[in-house]
């Protein structure tokens, strides 16, 4: 069996045989025109019949009949009953075989929607771009702008996201709010580059347009777009405050820690600002990131570098005071994660179903450990104190490990210093400090 496209526009007169085989149910428009016979007005009707599908043997046997509408409407069906790989077959064949229907564009938008559904981004952007170039300029291509663009942000492609956002707001006029829109997916595209400057940039820009904005444009700062904005931002900040690492000479290191707890203020006070509209997408994360922003500065700060003309015992001092110093840090963030699970679970959120109560449950439940494990803080400050910087000095794993390898160094070390001995005496022990 195949199926056969075919078309009918057709004069009712004489038609009749035809109409006897395709008229039923094929969603048929009727239009009037004037026609003069012998010197009288009449009305001659003209039928507008949609385009059909015919599905026939090999022999050209007929056994199954559809117009577009009633596959458009099949796959509309599919989609709202959550069959989205049924849905997508469905609008591809419309695209396929009714190029020239209405339904054609609606079809390529809404497999799009079906192929992202199903996480295949690649599908879903091919859909996107069929739409953009056979539309330019149109709201059509603006749409599916913004559809693509989140189809290469989901699968990673962030500097084709620059671009096409570049070329929206360089573009056409658009309206205020695809204006907001667009800045927004760049700035979040730019932070996926890691080019945070950039992306800071233009963060700002959408708070100072909608600033600027009259009042019956302006988003509420409770929004999608401009709790993300808040959230994007301090995102940006986050990673400015990580960038900068605590080494040697004293006047550097004082310096950069200024600059480091401004950005780390900054920071906070963005994901606040996302926090406190109880936003279901934003706001968890923003808790989580906020508890996160508090670890990352403890992290930073017991990585900073140590003078080597130190002394063993000069060390030790060093550890102990800066252990007092920065556990506020670590029991911030634990306060911090406990208040996110529970604003989570006002929300009806919970760790099976939301990746940020996930990982609020993970950090929360680690950090507590530490704190109780003078073991691995001990063994944590041996690897700092031997040059060894830890991306998680709260892993009991990283630091074991880690340890192995330091213990082994400082052995080596110590035989290509030792001066040859009798072959009876027993070798030295080497312990790492402690």
């Amino acid at each position: 069996m195949r199926w056969v496209r075919a078309e009918y526009l057709k004069k009712l007169a004489g038609a009749a045989a035809l109409l006897a085989v395709v008229a039923a149910g094929s969603g048929c428009a009727t239009g009037q025109s004037a026609t003069v016979l012998d010197g009288r007005q009449a009305l001659a009707e003209e039928l507008n019949l949609d385009p059909m599908l015919i599905r026939a043997s090999a022999s050209g046997e007929v056994s199954q009949m559809i117009d577009v509408r009633e596959l458009f409407d099949l796959a509309y069906e599919a989609f709202s009953q959550r069959r989205y790989e049924r849905a997508a077959e469905h609008y591809q064949v419309v695209v396929k075989y009714f190029p020239d229907s209405s339904y054609y564009l609606p079809a390529l938008y809404n497999a799009g929607l079906s192929y992202e559904k199903l996480d295949q981004w690649d599908a879903a952007a091919a859909c996107y771009r069929q739409i953009i170039e056979g539309s330019a300029g149109t709201k059509d291509a603006l749409d599916a702008s913004f559809r693509l663009a989140n189809a290469y942000d989901k699968s990673g492609q962030y500097t084709q996201v620059v671009d096409l956002m570049t070329e929206v707001l360089l573009g056409q006029k658009i309206e205020y709010f695809d204006r907001i829109e667009a800045y927004v997916r760049r700035a979040n595209a730019l932070r996926g580059l890691e080019q945070w400057s950039e992306s800071e940039d233009d963060y700002r820009t959408v708070l100072q347009l909608n600033k600027s904005a009259p009042p019956g444009d302006r988003l509420a700062d409770g929004s999608n777009l401009m709790v993300q904005t808040y959230f994007g931002l301090g995102r940006a900040f986050h990673a400015q405050v990580r960038q900068i690492k605590l080494v040697l000479p004293t006047e550097r290191m004082g310096d950069d820690l200024v600059e480091k707890a401004r950005l780390f203020t900054s920071a906070q006070a963005n994901y606040i600002e996302a926090l406190r509209h109880h936003h279901p997408q934003w706001s968890t994360g923003a808790g989580f990131m906020i508890g996160k922003l508090y670890e990352d500065f403890y992290t930073d700060i017991f990585n900073a570098e140590i003078p080597d003309t130190l002394s063993d015992q000069a060390v030790a001092l060093y550890f102990e005071e800066l252990r007092k110093q920065i556990r506020p840090l670590m029991e911030r963030a634990i306060s911090v994660y406990e208040k996110n699970l529970s604003l989570s679970k006002r929300m009806g959120k919970d760790a099976e179903t939301d990746e940020w109560v996930s990982q609020t449950t993970t950090k929360l439940n680690r950090l507590r450990s530490f704190l109780a494990d003078p073991i691995t803080q001990r063994r944590a400050e041996i690897l700092v104190a031997n040059g060894r910087k830890l991306r998680h000095p709260w892993d009991p794993n990283e630091t074991a490990i880690d340890l192995v390898g330091v213990a082994i160094q400082q052995a080596s070390t110590a035989a290509l210093k030792s001066p040859v001995e009798d072959a009876d005496t027993p070798p030295k022990k080497v312990i790492p400090k402690s």
